[in-house]
């Protein structure tokens, strides 16, 4: 079943109201009325069952009846990737969202081809609205955040566990050994043509572990969702 999101400012007193657009998509594309049962989230981790009480294209509104799990990692990945073809960035939200990453970070390193910043603001709402849509399909009570493009190297120094998936790394399993107990791992994947050595020996100089992703080269974007779900599925 679909969830939908509902802020949490709007669910109070075992009550719930949608507002406009969510509930057009509740009463006209899922077409559920009065008495029927959805799903329900409000972005900060929590999920609730309900029942529409009221249904319009305007306004809808009903009852929380259940509070439903809401699993999470206890490991928090925040992902620095480097920014790709439109296409294969929106790839990596709306995959990366359903595989349990918990921030974006896209990095300016010295191949990256895709220009972030140059209208960043503008592109920041189609951005959000597939991290919006890829939670509510896999059923994640937590937005991801999405924060604004940074420099590799700014990263690197702001300290804290990186990993780096490279060709030259150990297995995941080696890689996730090495970060038992790290509870906020910031994971660089770099773009087409991967990063440069400068980029890599800098990386290294701070400490960062290295981690192969397999025998065969994968697309920026397949590596992305490769390398999180590899650490995810074994840091939990």
């Amino acid at each position: 079943m679909p969830q939908y999101f509902i802020p949490a400012e709007n669910i109070r007193n075992g009550e719930f109201s949608a507002g406009p657009e969510e509930s057009l998509h509740i009463a006209r594309v899922a077409r559920a009325r009065a008495g029927d049962g959805i799903d329900i989230f409000d972005g900060k981790g929590n999920r609730y069952r309900a029942v529409i009480k009221s249904s319009s294209r305007e306004a809808v509104s009903g009852t929380v009846t259940d509070r439903l799990p809401s699993p999470e990692y206890k490991t928090r990945i925040t992902l620095c990737f480097s920014a790709v073809a439109r296409a294969a960035l929106e790839s990596v939200l709306e995959h990366c969202t359903e595989a349990g990453v918990e921030i974006f970070q896209p990095v300016i390193s010295a191949r990256t081809q895709f220009d972030l910043l140059g209208g960043w603001e503008r592109r920041l709402a189609r951005f959000n609205q597939i991290l919006m849509s890829a939670a509510k399909q896999c059923g994640r009570g937590r937005l991801p955040e999405l924060r604004r493009p940074e420099k590799f190297a700014d990263l690197l120094i702001s300290g804290g566990p990186a990993v780096v998936a490279s060709a030259e790394g150990k297995s995941p399993d080696e890689t996730a050994g090495g970060l038992a107990g790290k509870m906020d791992v910031r994971l660089f994947v770099g773009p087409e043509g991967g990063f440069t050595k400068e980029e890599l020996d800098l990386a290294r100089s701070r400490g960062a572990a290295f981690m192969n992703l397999g025998l065969y080269t994968l697309r920026a974007e397949s590596a992305c969702l490769a390398a999180s779900s590899a650490l995810l599925t074994r840091l939990g």
